[in-house]
Formats: structure tokens, sequence, C-alpha cells
């Protein structure tokens, strides 16, 4: 429990903007909220890199540990792969 500082933020990138949160693992829906409220229904999250490509999708009902400067983006949730 060393390392457990609940009164510490972190600080993640999200859709190009920097968002502040004290926990540190979060679903896809609660990064989304970090964030405008237009865009929490109908949106999925990804992970992104520095360069604003994808790493993975954030379920919904997923949780993933959140880490200071990890970039999310949020975008229209159109269907399954190759909806593009």
């Amino acid at each position: 429990m060393a390392n457990e500082h609940p009164n510490d933020s972190i600080t993640i990138i999200l859709d190009g903007n920097p968002v502040t949160t004290a926990n540190r693992k979060l679903n896809g829906v609660q990064i989304r909220e970090l964030g405008p409220a237009d865009r929490v229904q109908g949106f999925e999250t990804q992970e992104v890199d520095n360069q604003g490509r994808k790493i993975k999708t954030i379920r919904d009902d997923e949780t993933v540990e959140i880490h200071p400067d990890e970039r999310f983006r949020t975008v229209p949730n159109q269907g399954g792969p190759g909806s593009c």
C-alpha cells in the first residue's frame, strides 16, 4: 500500500487535452467522462500513441490502470471492425 496515494491526481491526455483524475483504474466510460459530456454516450475510448495511432480500444466494461501522460481519444461508436 506504500504506492497508493488516494489524494494524488494523474493527468492523462484525452482528445488532445490534459484531464486529471484521482482514480488509477478506470473503464472506457469513466475515461470518456473526464472529457466533454457530449462525447460519452455513443462513443468508444481508444488508447493512442504519441502520434495518435490507435494502440487498443478500451471497452466500457474493461478496467485499465491509468498512468501519467497516457493518451486516449474518443471516437463515434459506429459498430464493429471494418465500419470505417
